[in-house]
């Protein structure tokens, strides 16, 4: 079955097909050719051995011309014996008109007369009546005797010459113009031995030409056709295996080399398009991830924005309820306490009362201190905006948290290298916002380190200016990051600690259409970046900054 499948494969390719094709008009070429040399051959053989039997004929005749003249009949049958028993005579014989056999080297035959219809006699006697004189056309004949060899026959007619009508002996008239047949018949079996002997040896010839031009032919096939074919296929089949590296050996100037020239070309472009497309795979594998982290972003900031907001409502509404009834305690406890000052006497009642009342009032002044800053959470659009520079207002912030960094023994460090810090911003709000930051960052340190105030600017976008503030404290835990500018969320221990004051920062740098980011790892210190529009939003460009702002960021 395997070889079946092999042999099927073999004779299904071009090159095995021309061969058979070529092989096969070969032989046929050649056989043609050999039988058409060979017939002509024979003919020419043939035509050779009638001219020398022609001869021989009319030598015979003249040899006994003199003896029949002179009617010396045992001299005439003594001449044809002899003549008879040469090397490839097969007979001789003289028939007169009748067809009677006067004279034959078989002597056996003489007075039997002749079978007219016989194929040797065919050529005179084929016509109703018999020939007056035979053609010269027609003096040979070739015929095969009974199961034997073939004979060449020579009809040569014995003429009434003139010396034969008027001598004593004879008695035919001037009228008869034919007076016998001489037929001289001569064998062929050594020429048709020689002939098939030459037929083989043709016929071997011809197969050792045909057997090598079918190797030259086998050859010719293999380089100039099989193997560049061969080749081809292999290239076609790694290529659509995926090798875009194959390359064909192109060194023809024929079709075939210039296929090859042309696959080469073929597996050179998708290469090059196999290439550019991978190259455009990374590009918008990296844009699709760009943009999912953009659209993450913004998803967490539109989350956290409406969060703010409808916390900010909620806290509005709040402060507004509480702000009353806390104010009302707070003046009631504190005149509580003076009238307990004036009216008990020293004890220890009079003391656990004014404690008591101490806490209430204090209690009361931090519920206040929440409600503040409820309301500050809940100060949405009433940014004051105006032109300012954003060093006086760092240099503002750092003065105002000064004596609590001092206390703290921490190093204050300044790295304001903007050359131009002009932006259009409500400049108490952005005081708020360095505020909180300088705080926790004070607060996250401890005693001692270091605090770094940093302000630049973006050579690829100079409309927006960073501020960061960068200390060495204790860090935020990674799964704490998401949630430090959600309202209410805290990491102090300390009970004073509401967790509004990165809520406040961040509804601070929504309003002026900025966007604030922190770097953080425990241990390692805590950075957080704030990047402002130098124009304010919803202002033109050429607003009341004197012409110093730029375009809003998208």
């Amino acid at each position: 079955m395997a070889l079946r499948s092999r042999l099927r494969a073999a004779l299904s390719t071009l090159s095995v097909r021309l061969f058979v094709l070529l092989s096969l008009s070969i032989l046929i070429l050649f056989a043609v050719h050999s039988s058409l040399v060979q017939h002509f051959q024979t003919l020419a053989v043939e035509g050779q051995v009638k001219a020398a039997a022609y001869r021989a004929s009319d030598l015979i005749r003249q040899s006994l011309y003199t003896s029949m003249l002179r009617n010396e009949r045992d001299r005439t049958h003594e001449m044809i014996g002899i003549l008879g028993g040469e090397p490839g005579v097969e007979a001789i014989r003289i028939y007169n008109k009748q067809g009677v056999i006067a004279f034959s080297s078989a002597e056996q035959e003489i007075g039997s007369k002749v079978d007219r219809e016989a194929e040797a006699c065919y050529s005179c006697h084929a016509a109703a009546k018999p020939l007056s004189a035979v053609p010269t056309t027609e003096r040979a004949r070739i015929y095969r005797k009974p199961d034997t060899h073939r004979v060449l026959g020579i009809v040569n007619p014995i003429l009434n010459d003139s010396r034969c009508a008027t001598a004593a002996c004879h008695a035919h008239p001037a009228s008869v113009s034919v007076l016998g047949v001489l037929d001289v018949q001569m064998s062929l079996e050594a020429l048709d031995a020689e002939a098939v002997a030459a037929r083989r040896r043709a016929l071997a010839l011809a197969a050792g030409v045909v057997l090598l031009s079918m190797g030259l032919v086998a050859a010719i096939m293999y380089r100039s056709v099989y193997r560049p074919t061969a080749a081809l296929r292999r290239g076609t089949e790694r290529l659509a295996a995926g090798d875009l590296s194959v390359v064909i050996d192109a060194h023809r100037s024929d079709e075939l080399g210039l296929l090859a020239v042309s696959f080469n070309r073929m597996a050179g472009s998708l290469r090059d398009a196999d290439a550019e497309l991978r190259e455009w795979s990374r590009t918008l594998e990296d844009r699709v991830g760009q943009k999912t982290r953009e659209l993450e972003q913004l998803n967490a900031h539109l989350v956290q924005v409406e969060k703010n907001a409808s916390l900010g409502r909620m806290a509005a509404t709040v402060a507004h309820e509480l702000n009353n009834p806390l104010t009302g305690i707070l003046t009631y406890a504190k005149l509580t306490a003076r009238r307990i000052g004036r009216l008990l006497p020293e004890g220890e009642d009079r003391h656990r009362l004014l404690d008591t009342l101490e806490m209430i009032q204090a209690e009361s002044m931090r519920c206040g201190n929440i409600v503040r800053g409820l309301l500050t959470y809940a100060r949405q659009g009433s940014a004051e905006l105006r032109p300012a520079a954003l060093h006086e207002l760092v240099d503002r912030g750092l003065k105002l948290v000064a004596h609590h960094i001092e206390l703290r023994g921490i190093v204050a460090e300044r790295e304001l290298t903007l050359a131009d810090d002009r932006l259009v911003c409500d400049p108490d709000q952005i005081v708020q916002a360095l505020i909180a930051l300088l705080v926790n960052a004070v607060e996250s340190m401890g005693d001692g380190g270091r605090l770094t105030v940093r302000t630049w600017a973006d050579a690829a976008a100079p409309e927006a200016v960073h501020l960061s503030i960068r200390d060495t404290g204790v860090g935020i835990p990674p799964e704490v990051q998401p949630r430090i500018f959600d309202p209410f969320f805290s990491t102090k221990q300390e009970a004073k600690g509401v967790g509004l004051g990165l809520a406040v920062v961040y509804g601070i740098v929504q309003r002026h259409d900025g966007r604030i980011e922190v770097e953080s790892r425990p241990g390692g210190g805590t950075t957080f970046t704030i990047t402002l529009p130098r124009q304010a939003p919803g202002r033109p460009a050429a607003g009341a900054a004197g012409g110093e702002g730029g375009a809003r960021p998208s």
